[in-house]
C-alpha cells in the first residue's frame, strides 16, 4: 500500500467520529427542540412557551384569574424561574402583599419548608449548607419589589422607567390590576378608569421595550364546575388592549367540579395570542405543599 492510500484510508477512519459538541447540540434538540423563545423570556414552562413564544418585548400579557385559584404562586412561579433560575432582572408590584410577605412566599418556595421550621428547625450541617444556599441564590437574584397600597398608575409608569434607566429590567409584573387607581380628576366610571389604566401600561411596555404582565383578578365565576373561562368573561376592554390574555383554571375548585387533568393539575388557557384563532389549553402541574407551579408531568 502507497503512503497515499494509507493517508486517504486514516482520514476516512477520523471521519467517522464525532465530536462531544456536536452530539450535546443534537441531544439538546432532540430533548427539548428549537428555541420557542427568540425574541422574548421564557416563562420557565417549556409547554406554555411553546405557544406563546415567551414574554416578549414590548408586550402587554393579562393574566385572568378567579379567587382561589393560586394568583400569587402562579407570579411567585413566574419570578423564580427568570430571576432565580435564570438570572433575569424582575420587577413585581404588589398592591395586595408587602415586600415582606411576597419574600417570605419566595423562600418558602424555593426551600420547600415554612419560615417558622427554616428559623427553629434542626439540621444537619449538610442540610443546613443546602438551604443556606437556596436563600442565598433568593437574596443575590435580580428582583425588586413595591408594595405601594393604591398605586396609581402614573406613579407606576414613572417607577417603571425608572426600573429601565437604572436596572436594565427584564420584566415587569403587576399584582393586581383591580387594586391600582388613578390620580385623573376627572369624572369617569370605574370601568373608564381600568381602561385607561390598561391602556397607559400597554404604552409603557412599547415605549420601554419590555414585556410586563397584569393580573387581574375577576370579580364573579366564570361558571361552575368544568366550564372553562374565555374572552368572553372579560370586560371589552380588557379582552382589547393586552396583546396576550391567559387564565388560570381549576375545575376541581368549583362545587361538583372534577380536574380534566387529575388531581394538583391546573389549566392555563392562552385565550388570546398573536394570530391565534382558537384557545389552547395548556396543563402545568400544582404542587401545593410549596405552593410552586411546575411543567405538567
Amino acid at each position: 500500500m502507497d503512503q497515499n492510500t494509507l493517508e486517504i484510508t486514516e482520514q476516512s477512519a477520523v471521519s467517522e467520529f464525532t465530536s462531544i459538541r456536536e452530539l450535546v447540540n443534537l441531544a439538546l434538540k432532540k430533548e427539548f427542540g428549537e428555541n420557542p423563545v427568540p425574541d422574548g423570556l421564557s416563562t420557565g414552562f417549556k409547554s406554555l412557551d411553546k405557544v406563546t413564544g415567551g414574554f416578549r418585548k414590548g408586550q402587554l400579557s393579562c393574566i385572568a384569574v378567579n379567587p382561589g385559584m393560586g394568583k400569587t404562586a402562579f407570579l411567585l412561579s413566574i419570578a423564580n424561574n427568570l430571576a432565580i433560575k435564570s438570572n433575569n432582572s424582575v420587577a413585581i408590584f404588589s398592591s395586595e402583599r408587602s415586600n415582606l410577605k411576597i419574600t417570605n412566599r419566595l423562600i418558602e418556595t424555593e426551600t420547600g419548608m415554612s419560615l417558622e421550621k427554616l428559623q427553629h428547625g434542626h439540621f444537619k450541617p449538610s442540610e443546613r449548607d443546602h438551604m443556606l444556599s437556596l436563600v442565598s441564590s433568593i437574596a443575590k437574584a435580580k428582583i425588586y419589589l413595591d408594595d405601594t397600597p393604591a398605586l396609581n398608575v402614573e406613579e407606576f409608569v414613572r417607577k417603571a422607567r425608572q426600573l429601565k434607566n437604572n436596572h436594565q429590567v427584564d420584566l415587569i409584573i403587576i399584582d393586581y390590576l383591580e387594586l391600582m387607581t388613578v390620580s385623573s380628576q376627572k369624572e369617569e366610571t370605574r370601568s373608564e378608569q381600568l381602561y385607561n389604566i390598561v391602556l397607559a401600561i400597554r404604552d409603557v411596555a412599547r415605549e420601554l421595550n419590555v414585556p410586563i404582565v397584569l393580573f387581574s383578578q375577576m370579580a364573579g365565576g366564570y361558571g361552575m364546575g368544568r366550564q372553562r373561562p374565555g374572552l368572553n368573561n372579560l370586560p371589552p376592554f380588557l379582552g382589547e388592549l393586552p396583546d396576550v390574555i391567559m387564565f388560570l383554571h381549576r375545575s376541581d375548585l368549583y362545587p361538583g367540579g372534577e380536574s380534566y387533568l387529575g388531581e394538583g393539575k391546573v389549566e392555563v388557557i392562552v385565550g388570546k395570542c398573536n394570530d391565534q384563532s382558537q384557545p389552547v389549553v395548556v396543563p402545568l402541574s400544582f404542587i401545593e405543599s410549596i405552593a410552586k407551579f411546575v411543567d405538567f408531568s
